[in-house]
């Protein structure tokens, strides 16, 4: 696992060194393939893994090899300002510190422009030179703050911010209550600073600062990347057919990766492709494979997945369905008993209900609904046990001989068959030299009762065709 857990970071390093080796190369048609290719797929894995520092390089890299003008021209801009926004960041800076020291708090304070792409996308988006974007920079506030007191300083501070300069609301970003997928925690604000400028201010403890910095995988070592690259365990990267980058925990299957794409994609699925190879919904996915589904509207959820997936969404989702097919079937099981006994003309009630499935050995009546439903169950053995006499409890008083008792006799049944296994109905309680018959019941076999035992005509009338003849005979 040790190996497939390097296979991402291998990428990213390998598409990184690529890249800043491709200003040797020239303008081509290659560059401007891998560039997009950068933007498309491998800053936005960077990002999913919070590996922030190699996103912004990769991202500035692919819109210098894709519009060099563009990409001169705000960084020549950036730079002909420098020294006038390392003024207005100290002014900006100093009234926070003075008051942050008086609270007490232990912190760093930085000032940084904004990338060069992102810049870029804000003129994009707000059509607009640069010299119109408001917030070229940020501020970032990392404080020395234990672990358990880290939201509340972060809020604290962020009090202490905005009293001394208004804040924005509309562009409060709390990743403090719910973190980003890829782990990344702060606090961001946006704040009219002197001059009435808009700056972007971050607020973060030095553990969140350094899970932001140096993403996911924080102590894992590479060569050629700034910083070190830490790889947390029980997770594994992979992607959708069109680049997304899914995560999913530590031994998940491609049914946990179609689950992850939609409810009905995973309750559908039925296999999928990986490394050009068909593979079953079973198949244990590798950090960097790229993944697709193939589904099936005849395939459906079934308790034998509860054994192997993996992540807790997908496990969620097939007891639901699983749920909701129980209660699906339970509804047409119920519903083909009230049709076929009221087209037999019998009335029943919840308790004769409750007394069928018991007859027939179900824990649960939703048990026999779904029996019937799923043609586990006949309907007619369902109105035979309706209809079969129930027998009344014996007196105290009454004398009962068990058949292990009755020595050196037995019952034979229609004249021919002998020595069968028999039960004495306690209606009657049948004793040797009685007058008696056999009854096939639906539930306990056959029960030998006496002629003129008091269920022997209520039988006679209802079931005649299971009345059997018989009769003591010696044992031989």
């Amino acid at each position: 696992m040790e190996d497939s857990n390097k296979v991402l970071f291998t990428i990213l390093n390998e598409r990184l060194e690529l890249l800043r080796q491709l200003d040797a190369e020239g303008d081509s048609e290659r560059r401007r393939h891998i560039a997009r290719e950068t933007q498309n797929l491998h800053a936005p894995m960077a990002h999913r893994l919070g590996l922030y520092q190699i996103k912004t390089e990769m991202e500035d890299l692919a819109l210098k090899f894709l519009d060099y003008d563009t990409y001169k021209y705000i960084a020549h801009a950036l730079n002909a300002k420098k020294a006038e926004r390392e003024e207005y960041i100290a002014r900006f800076i100093a009234p926070l510190e003075e008051k942050l020291k008086a609270e007490g708090f232990s912190f760093t304070i930085k000032g940084r422009p904004k990338s060069i792409h992102s810049i870029y996308h804000k003129m994009q988006a707000q059509h607009c030179d640069v010299d119109r974007i408001y917030d070229l920079f940020a501020i970032r506030i990392i404080l020395d703050s234990p672990l358990d007191k880290e939201k509340s300083d972060c809020w604290q501070v962020y009090s202490l911010i905005t009293d001394i300069f208004p804040p924005n609301p509309k562009r409060l970003r709390d990743w403090l209550s719910v973190p980003k997928e890829n782990g990344y925690e702060s606090l961001h604000t946006t704040v009219l600073g002197p001059d009435k400028r808009w700056v972007e201010v971050q607020i973060r403890t030095r553990r969140m600062d350094e899970v932001a910095e140096q993403g996911v995988a924080a102590h894992w070592s590479y060569k050629g990347v700034k910083g070190s690259i830490v790889q947390t365990s029980g997770d594994v990267y992979v992607f959708t057919p069109t680049g997304d980058l899914r995560r999913l925990p530590e031994g998940a299957t491609l049914l946990d990766f179609a689950y992850s794409i939609h409810s009905e994609v995973g309750s559908h699925c039925v296999g999928g492709i990986i490394r050009n190879q068909n593979v079953s919904i079973r198949q244990r996915l590798q950090n960097g494979d790229q993944v697709s589904v193939m589904t099936s509207p005849n395939q459906h959820p079934n308790a034998d997945w509860l054994n192997f997936l993996v992540s807790s969404k997908a496990r969620t989702k097939v007891r639901q369905a699983l749920k909701e097919i129980e209660y699906k079937s339970a509804a047409e099981g119920k519903e083909m008993i009230e049709r076929r006994f009221k087209n037999w003309k019998l009335e029943y009630t919840e308790a004769d209900i409750t007394r069928m499935a018991m007859k027939l050995g179900y824990k649960a009546v939703s048990d026999m609904y779904q029996s019937l439903a799923t043609g586990k169950e006949d309907i007619t053995r369902l109105r035979d046990v309706f209809l079969e006499p129930e027998e009344p409890q014996i007196r105290e008083h009454t004398e009962y001989v068990p058949k292990n008792e009755l020595t050196g006799l037995a019952i034979e049944v229609d004249m021919n068959v002998k020595n069968v296994d028999y039960n004495l109905s306690k209606c009657c309680n049948p004793q040797p030299g009685d007058p008696i018959f056999a009854f096939v019941s639906v539930t306990k076999g056959i029960r030998i009762h006496r002629c003129d035992c008091p269920n022997a005509d209520n039988i006679r009338e209802r079931y005649p065709y299971r009345m059997i003849p018989a009769r003591w005979a010696a044992k031989k």
